[in-house]
């Protein structure tokens, strides 16, 4: 398949999903009578995330029950099928269900929404390469495709986070499951999507026209310019189309707040809030923290409406649907909490121990605490991005917005109460605030996705309010276009990227490794050879093992980018500077002169050592190599060599090695 072939059918992938979550989420909406059911960007956007939550707890469920696989998938479906049945009186089986469904997919679909999607298409091209991408290939990737193989959820202490919280993850074993999986990248991209989406929604009019509506009268340039300043960040590019978090959770902490913001007795949005907020706690550890920030946005949503009995049913739901990680770390481990945590509590934690803590965190992702240091924080992330603080190629203008949601509350003081806004973009003010909160403690710019799409809504809105009072305050022609005159320039200004090494030479790196491959012969196994150090090896060791009938055997990498490769050959690989295979321990023995007891406890039958020797060796300490490598060589390990590379491998003599492997010289 040609990697065009390969980029229309993810696309193909991605659409599908889309619909059948779009399909799940209108479980959780209320029956209307036929021919009353209107449908907006908003309700789409959220129905569509919203059922993307309960795939994910059903796929949790599926996969604690040991059914993670494809009986249990099918199961899963008959039963949707069934509440569907009971819920809504509706038959999953029949034709019409279906086409009723496709046509709700497509009605809410607006001009700018349009503008957002195609734009995404294009945007959505790097999707089609293989991961190679930093922590996605380390651990993210790795655990889905390693329950994909288990076909059910276990700790595989070898890996990055053993006791985590993995939501997303099994969105990806899912695909992994149905073989699928060269096209996970593609389910980040429509998270992308859904964000940018999203963000236009907060100022999208609920009863929004359709393209073929769209006038000069009704025409805003920021439903098509606003979602750019996320779409077009450099800050969000390099995650959008990789096995990553960042875009995902950013999407899911978003969409809670647009069912606060949007929620009404016409339209009550208090199941999806519930839904999409408890997957999101459980989708990283340390989102723990927006659990009171969730329950408080239930309590906004649904106070004037709700009775105080129902509001306490649906906080009770939201607890428990985002506890079960938390409560399987415990059980495993007495310790439900994120490491970084137990670093600031100096609590005793299963992987880390305090100095790998310290180093992980403090001397790493920790922001410098001096006060005007964090005062300038957003304008030292814009004009210097690439600093140890944040470490990104740019920023748009966006970012210097931050404080403003900050000083419009603090303006509500002064306003008369006639001249306030409304009381949900006051929540939605506040939302922003407390979600950046955390970014002043650890500043890494990809971290900022996680708020920034809020933030990027809060500017629509608040562009969309002034812009509408002062036509309605003016009401004539030259002033309403003045208005949107003023409107474009602030929104393109807001979009503007600030990249030290130049915007177009960002956004023209960005896509150098992608478009030349459309037009070559060659396939995604070559540009996975050529790009990621070591893969033809490893292929190489994998065919090695599987024809001596031990891929039960671990594999010690010295360089751990292609974890997912070898568990998605179903061995286990290791080695890493903590958890139960810390290097540590084997300087220590080395050091002593022998490192047998090292490679027997952890079952060690090859040694994969991918960089320069001499560079690793001074990274691991002055000789090092040396003399691991007499040890090894004296407890009955092999040197051998793949081709022409310099990657070290070792085998247990009793391991017979394929044609391409050749043993390595005295």
């Amino acid at each position: 398949m040609s990697i065009f072939q390969t980029y229309l059918t993810g696309l193909l992938v991605a659409h599908l999903v889309w619909f059948f979550f779009f399909t799940t989420g209108q479980l959780l909406r209320p029956t209307v009578p036929d021919g009353s059911d209107s449908f907006s960007l908003a309700d789409f956007v959220i129905a569509s995330v919203a059922g993307m939550a309960l795939t994910g707890f059903a796929l949790l469920f599926l996969g604690f029950a040991h059914l993670l696989n494809g009986f249990g998938i099918a199961s899963a479906l008959l039963l949707e099928a069934a509440l569907f049945w009971l819920l809504k009186g509706a038959n999953w089986f029949s034709r019409t269900f279906w086409r009723a469904t496709l046509e709700r997919f497509i009605k809410a679909w607006t001009l700018p929404a349009f503008f957002i999607y195609f734009l995404f298409l294009v945007l959505g091209v790097p999707a089609v390469l293989p991961p190679t991408f930093v922590d996605s290939v380390t651990y993210h990737l790795a655990y889905a495709v390693d329950w994909a193989n288990a076909g059910r959820i276990y700790v595989d202490p070898f890996l990055r986070f053993p006791y985590y919280a993995n939501n997303f993850l099994l969105l990806w074993s899912a695909l992994f499951v149905l073989k699928l999986g060269s096209y996970c990248h593609f389910l980040t991209w429509l998270c992308g999507l859904l964000t940018c989406l999203g963000v236009q929604a907060f100022f999208t009019p609920a009863a929004a026209r359709s393209p073929r509506q769209v006038s000069r009268s009704n025409f805003s340039p920021q439903q098509f310019l606003i979602p750019l300043c996320v779409a077009l960040s450099p800050v969000f590019l390099p995650y959008l189309n990789v096995g990553m978090l960042d875009v995902p959770i950013g999407l899911f902490v978003l969409i809670p707040v647009l069912c606060a913001y949007r929620t009404s007795s016409l339209r009550p949005l208090e199941r999806e809030l519930v839904v999409t907020a408890a997957f999101c706690v459980g989708m990283k550890l340390t989102l723990i923290g927006h659990l009171p920030f969730f329950l408080v946005s239930l309590f906004f949503a649904s106070a004037r409406r709700l009775q105080r009995r129902d509001i306490t049913l649906l906080s009770l739901v939201l607890v428990g649907l985002s506890l079960p990680w938390y409560v399987r770390n415990f059980i495993e481990v007495r310790d439900p909490t994120p490491p970084i945590f137990n670093l600031y509590l100096k609590h005793p934690d299963p992987i880390f121990t305090q100095a790998d803590a310290a180093m992980i965190y403090t001397s790493d992702t920790i922001t410098e605490r001096r006060p005007v240091h964090l005062l300038l924080l957003p304008f030292r992330f814009f004009t210097d991005p690439q600093s140890e603080n944040f470490r990104e190629y740019g920023v748009n203008a966006m970012i210097l917005l931050l404080y403003a949601p900050i000083l419009f509350l603090v303006a509500q003081l002064f306003w008369r109460h006639r001249q306030r806004p409304p009381e949900r973009l006051v929540y939605l003010s506040a939302a922003v605030a407390y979600l950046a909160f955390p970014w002043f403690f650890c500043s890494l710019g990809r971290y900022s996705l996680h708020w920034y799409p809020a933030l990027a809504a809060w500017a629509g809105v608040i562009i969309s309010y002034i812009q509408t009072r002062s036509e309605a305050a003016w009401n004539s022609g030259f002033a309403v276009w003045t208005t949107r005159i003023i409107t474009t320039a602030v929104s393109c200004v807001l979009i503007y990227p600030h990249v030290p090494s130049g915007c177009m030479d960002f956004y023209r790196d960005h896509y150098s490794g992608t478009v030349p491959l459309f037009r070559s012969r060659d396939d995604l196994q070559v540009y996975l050879e050529k790009r990621l150090n070591g893969y033809r090896a490893s292929q190489a060791v994998i065919a090695t093992l599987a024809f001596n009938q031990k891929k039960s055997s671990r594999v010690l990498t010295f360089g751990d980018e292609l974890a997912f490769y070898f568990r998605k050959a179903k061995i286990i690989s290791l080695g890493d500077f903590f958890g139960p295979a810390r290097y540590g321990d084997l300087l220590n023995e080395v050091s002593q002169g022998d490192c047998l007891s090292y490679l027997k406890r952890l079952d060690i039958s090859v040694v994969f050592w991918i960089e320069d020797p001499t560079l690793e060796g001074q990274a691991y300490g002055q000789g090092f190599y040396e003399d691991f490598r007499s040890q090894l060589k004296k407890n009955h390990f092999t040197e051998y060599r793949y081709g022409a590379e310099q990657i070290l491998i070792f085998l247990k003599r009793d391991i017979k090695p394929t044609p391409e492997l050749n043993q390595a010289m005295e």
